[in-house]
C-alpha cells in the first residue's frame, strides 16, 4: 500500500495531482454587484435550518460577478495562470443564526475545477457556468473607468441557458457598503452517506 498525500482529490504518491493546494488561499480580483430586493419568503426558501431570516432588510439579494486571480501562500499559481486565474457569478442573501445576522451564498457558478474543489471544500454549493464581465482598465480608449460615467456588463450561463446578465452605470462613490456582501458568511458542508445495503437470502 502507498502512503498518499494531497490536501484534495486526486491523492497520490507526491501529492502533487492534488486539485487544489492546502489553505490559506488569497484573493485579488474585480468584483461587479448588482443588490436588489425580494419577497423575504422567497429567501427563505433557501435557508437550512437551523438559519432563519435576518431581522433586518430580509429581502436583500446581491448577485455578484467576480474575476478572480488567486494562490496558495508559496504564490507559485501565479507563475503559471492557467491554475490561478478563475470567474465566478454568485447569489448571497442574509440569515440569521442565534441574534448573529451573516450573509450566505446560495447560488454559486465558476469556470475551473478547481475553484469548485475549494467550494467543497468551504461549503459553497458550486457548479460549473460561463460568466463573463466587462474588464476596467487605467487606459480609457478600450475600457471603462472606475468613476462617474462608467459602464459595465456581466453575463451568465450554465448549461447552455442564459441565467442573468445585468449593466451598471456607475454614478458616484457609495457611502455605505453593501448589506449582504460584507458579513461573516454562515456556509455549510453537506456529504452524503455512501452507504452498503446488504441482502441476506
Amino acid at each position: 500500500m502507498t502512503d498518499v498525500k494531497g490536501f484534495f482529490y486526486p491523492r497520490t504518491a507526491t501529492g502533487r495531482s492534488s486539485l487544489i493546494p492546502p489553505p490559506p488561499w488569497y484573493y485579488s480580483g474585480d468584483l461587479l454587484t448588482v443588490e436588489y430586493r425580494t419577497d423575504p419568503a422567497r429567501v427563505a426558501e433557501l435557508l437550512p435550518a437551523p438559519l432563519s431570516l435576518a431581522t433586518e432588510d430580509p429581502g436583500a439579494v446581491a448577485m455578484i460577478w467576480a474575476d478572480w486571480q488567486s494562490c496558495s501562500s508559496s504564490r507559485e499559481e501565479l507563475l503559471d495562470p492557467v491554475r490561478s486565474q478563475y470567474k465566478e457569478a454568485f447569489v448571497v442573501v442574509r440569515c440569521s443564526f442565534e441574534g448573529q445576522t451573516f450573509s450566505r451564498c446560495v447560488y454559486i457558478w465558476v469556470d475551473k475545477d478547481f475553484a469548485i474543489g475549494r467550494g467543497i471544500h468551504q461549503g459553497y454549493p458550486k457548479k460549473l457556468g460561463s460568466m463573463w464581465q466587462t474588464r476596467p482598465h487605467p487606459f480609457p480608449q478600450g475600457a471603462p473607468q472606475i468613476g462617474p460615467g462608467g459602464v459595465f456588463g456581466a453575463t451568465l450561463a450554465a448549461g447552455d441557458r442564459r441565467l442573468a446578465e445585468a449593466v451598471l452605470t456607475l454614478n458616484s462613490e457609495s457611502d455605505s457598503s453593501t448589506p449582504t456582501r460584507w458579513r461573516t458568511t454562515g456556509s455549510s458542508r453537506a456529504s452524503p452517506r455512501a452507504q452498503r445495503t446488504l441482502t441476506q437470502n
